[in-house]
């Protein structure tokens, strides 16, 4: 039987690792994921969102409107369209040590014009 000093970590991480990607924006290199955009000109931005695997498809897409609408609010406009949105999910290799298996990693990126 394993000791609870060699277990507790093992499951401190499991649960850590199995948390689905909040609203945020992308930060490090060992980030959950989150947003990032960028101003391409006037009143047009390129937003992304990469999320993690225990992340669901209409979550991530949620969260790239979420982002857009939060754009064009911060920058004085009133409402946004989207131009090119696309799916950019991937598939996550998932490894443990009785197997393993891939899940999706869900994503949306695309061009955000806003308006008034």
């Amino acid at each position: 039987m394993r000791s609870l000093s060699k277990t507790l970590p093992a499951v401190v991480l499991a649960l850590l690792s199995a948390c689905a990607t909040p609203y945020q924006p992308m930060s490090g290199a060992f980030s959950r994921g989150g947003y990032k955009d960028a101003h391409i000109k006037d009143n047009l931005y390129y937003v992304e969102i990469v999320t993690n695997a225990w992340t669901d498809e209409p979550t991530a897409a949620q969260f790239f409107h979420r982002r857009a609408k939060d754009l064009c609010s911060e920058n004085g406009y009133t409402d946004y369209r989207i131009r090119d949105e696309r799916d950019t999910s991937v598939e996550q290799i998932i490894a443990s040590r009785g197997g393993g298996g891939t899940m999706n990693k869900p994503g949306f990126a695309g061009y955000v014009e806003c308006i008034n």
